[in-house]
């Protein structure tokens, strides 16, 4: 599935739900996840669970209502869809994270931020916290665990 993500940065964000609402809100061909700036390993990492997320959908297999919550539980590893907003959705008070477009254009990911008072930005590396809410372990190959965790919400579903 085609997917676009960029980081961006902004005034901090108190209420990360309101937020995705107003992002649901949009209208966009497509399905658009605002993300923790913290959560993400790679564009690898990014394409294994949009990869997953979309086969599920297409299958009828999916956990989440709908796409987006698939995503975010396929990043999570998770079976649970509250689990894994709160492992990789915003949290209260950030001012940086990532605008995810599922079947939405790069293009076009560019040009919602300044509506939603975001500025594009380098990207994020993941952090220890990061890396802590998603339980991976303090050592080892950052991408190849991550990658176990799509793999891992596709088991546990």
């Amino acid at each position: 599935m085609e997917h676009a993500c960029l980081a961006w940065e902004g005034a901090e964000v108190d209420d990360p739900r309101a937020l995705a609402m107003a992002v649901d809100a949009l209208d966009v061909d497509g399905t658009l996840v605002i993300l923790a700036n913290d959560v993400l390993v790679s564009e690898r990492h990014l394409a294994a669970a949009v990869g997953m997320a979309h086969r599920r959908w297409e299958r009828g297999r999916a956990v989440g209502r709908t796409l987006g919550a698939e995503l975010m539980r396929c990043l999570a590893g998770s079976h649970h869809i509250g689990e894994a907003i709160r492992a990789v959705g915003l949290q209260p008070g950030s001012g940086k994270g990532w605008l995810v477009g599922l079947g939405v254009e790069q293009r076009d990911v560019e040009a919602l931020l300044p509506s939603l008072g975001f500025t594009a930005c380098a990207p994020h590396p993941m952090t220890d916290e990061g890396r802590a809410r998603l339980g991976l372990p303090e050592t080892g190959d950052l991408e190849r665990l991550a990658l176990g965790l799509v793999a891992e919400a596709d088991l546990l579903a």
